[in-house]
């Protein structure tokens, strides 16, 4: 019986490895596309399983990687977005978008000054309001209330109607000692007719830093006496502690328990 020629063997192997190959990568494509879909249908931790999938089906790209971290966030999942996010790192040195990632990971796991750096890093290579303003934030949990508002300038001269962004440019404000300021910028957010509840609470937080504690017990009138009177005291205590850190952090416990 004839041997087959070593050319012909090697034709095959190869024939044979792009078969396996070309599947796998449409088999990731698929899985990236549907993870896409649903995560923009408001389901990030079915998203997050998808990329996974996508993650295993062959080597996982650093873009791979970055969409899982990203899908983890926004499944509430820290850990496991810190770990995508630094996978992406370690094939993709300093990419901006997985050093966006791991910092809006590190800043959820309180990790405040490894957030802030990675941030820093991030911010004025994408350039965006995104960036920005989560930058500004991990610079106000730091205690660093003027760079925070240069932050958050960038942050609104990309996207100026961004809500979000304007309270905190009205926190910082107000933790920076610019009460008249602050307290203008955030009734102009809460008068928006697209202000949401959270907004109305971080209101109540600005005029109570400004001293004025009338208009913070206004700002939540639609809660019932126990939560007003509860969330005023707090904001009344963080207004008497001196030390910026020390500020900074309790604000940072507050917001997270609200």
């Amino acid at each position: 019986m004839p041997r087959p020629s070593p050319c012909l063997g090697l034709l095959c192997l190869c024939l044979f490895g792009c078969a396996s190959k070309a599947p796998l990568e449409q088999d990731q494509q698929r899985l990236m596309t549907l993870a896409a879909q649903v995560q923009q249908g408001g389901d990030p931790v079915s998203a997050a399983a998808l990329y996974e999938r996508a993650a295993n089906a062959s080597e996982a790209s650093p873009e791979v990687l970055i969409a899982l971290g990203n899908a983890r966030l926004g499944a509430g999942d820290s850990q496991g977005a810190a770990k995508a996010f630094r996978k992406a790192l370690s094939k993709r040195e300093n990419d901006p978008q997985a050093l966006l990632g791991l910092g809006s990971a590190e800043l959820r796991l309180g990790q405040v000054q490894r957030a802030e750096r990675l941030l820093a890093m991030a911010a004025p290579v994408l350039k965006d309001r995104v960036a920005y303003n989560r930058l500004g934030t991990a610079q106000v949990l730091n205690g660093q209330f003027n760079q925070a508002l240069q932050s958050y300038e960038l942050a609104m001269q990309k996207e100026p109607g961004n809500l979000d962004v304007r309270s905190n440019h009205a926190l910082a404000l107000a933790l920076a000692g610019q009460g008249t300021k602050a307290s203008r910028e955030i009734a102009s957010v809460t008068a928006s007719p697209l202000a949401e509840p959270h907004h109305f609470k971080q209101e109540m937080l600005v005029l109570t830093l400004a001293g004025n504690d009338i208009r913070a017990c206004q700002a939540l009138a639609d809660l019932d006496d126990t939560q007003r009177d509860n969330l005023l005291h707090q904001a009344q205590a963080i207004r008497a502690i001196a030390d910026p850190a020390q500020k900074a952090r309790a604000i940072g416990v507050l917001a997270a328990g609200n």
